[in-house]
């Protein structure tokens, strides 16, 4: 009856950097124009609402939309929430201290009442990410591309694995960006996103005792230095305490950031090592004009939101975002062999919904489960 199941989920564990199109498919900024005219009123007027009651959930979107980017690409795999079986990309370390995830539920919700299995939450993501960000502008900073489709992988230990270190050097950086398509420029102007937001002691606290002697890193200022030991005693660093990325403006998109980089108050060692290269510490005094950066920027967030974006039959669209569907193959030749399978599938943990289709020889799950054990209960 089903000694042929076999899945069909689609992994692509490859980056791909893209400009405007993938495998043939491409985005676009009308994406949506037809087939659900409300979307970019519901996520600004979504998004807008969150960030005014809390300004810093402006660097909360724009670090989600990062961290989901650099991990299997921008396919909204960060969303997904852990099994059983599988701890998923949100869990990983680097991710603890992620936020904004009600946010892209809430939107999602009303998404799906005003346009039902349309809107990618990947797509969301990104839009949001653009939107908290140009809440304190009172418009559109960049634009976004529409078509993206959500990936049916997350895996905590790619997170680990790919997302860049507060403490990398210039040349880990630089070859990091460079293996996604993004050029020193894209990985200048992106650095620049820390001109909002915190970081915790533990972050950097290598800073503050560089050598284990008590001494601080020749690359921060030494008063800036004090204050952060004020704020992060060496020997005992509280790993909930918080210190701001840009001194005095974390919550205001602008280009200090640059300015005090400059000054040598880069937080993290991977901000202060920006300007050990040559081209990368030219592009950051640039910077400190905002309307320079302010346009690079923009540049190349529409950059970051193209790497490995999944589209056609790569992906899928979500009606919860922190769910996968999965679609299996299964041999059913008969009312009865629809009904075991309904039957087993019932009794399974994490399964929230569930579809068969017998002529078709299709099962289709939904639901916080592990793909691979579904599959051995099916066979």
């Amino acid at each position: 009856m089903m000694a042929n199941v076999k899945v069909v989920l689609v992994s692509l564990l490859v980056f791909v950097a893209i400009s405007s199109c993938n495998g043939g498919h491409e985005l676009s900024p009308w994406f949506y124009h037809k087939s659900c005219p409300q979307f970019e009123n519901i996520v600004r007027s979504i998004t807008w609402s969150e960030v005014a009651a809390n300004p810093n959930f402006a660097a909360k979107l724009l670090r989600l939309h990062y961290h989901d980017c650099f991990v299997q690409g921008c396919d909204a795999s960060i969303l997904i929430d852990s099994t059983e079986g599988n701890t998923a990309e949100k869990d990983a370390r680097p991710n603890r201290s992620v936020e904004g995830y009600e946010i892209i539920d809430e939107i999602k919700t009303k998404l799906e009442e005003e346009c039902p299995d349309t809107v990618s939450c990947a797509d969301i993501v990104a839009s949001v990410a653009r939107d908290a960000v140009s809440y304190q502008f009172g418009r559109s900073m960049w634009q976004v591309f529409g078509g993206r489709k959500d990936g049916r992988v997350s895996l905590a230990t790619e997170a680990t694995r790919d997302l860049p270190s507060g403490g990398a050097n210039y040349t880990t950086l630089r070859d990091q960006f460079a293996g996604l398509g993004l050029n020193y420029i894209d990985l200048v102007a992106l650095s620049g996103a820390h001109t909002l937001g915190v970081a915790h002691c533990v972050v950097f606290a290598r800073r503050l005792n560089f050598t284990g002697k008590g001494d601080i890193d020749p690359s921060l200022d030494p008063a800036y230095a004090e204050f952060l030991k004020t704020q992060c005693p060496s020997s005992t660093p509280n790993p909930a305490t918080t210190v701001e990325l840009d001194e005095s403006s974390s919550i205001s998109f602008d280009s200090h950031y640059f300015v005090g980089l400059r000054h040598k108050k880069g937080l993290l060692g991977s901000d202060a090592t920006l300007l050990t290269d040559r081209r990368a510490a030219w592009v950051a005094r640039s910077f400190q004009n905002f309307h320079v950066f302010m346009a690079h920027f923009g540049q190349s967030m529409k950059k970051m939101g193209d790497i490995g974006i999944k589209t056609g039959n790569d992906g899928e669209i979500r009606k919860n975002c922190r769910v996968v569907v999965a679609e299996f193959k299964v041999s059913m030749h008969c009312n009865a062999c629809e009904r075991i399978v309904a039957k087993t599938l019932l009794k399974f943990k994490g399964v929230e919904n569930f579809g068969t289709d017998m002529n078709n020889h299709k099962v289709v799950v939904t639901g916080k489960i592990d793909p691979e054990k579904v599959l051995k209960k099916l066979s």
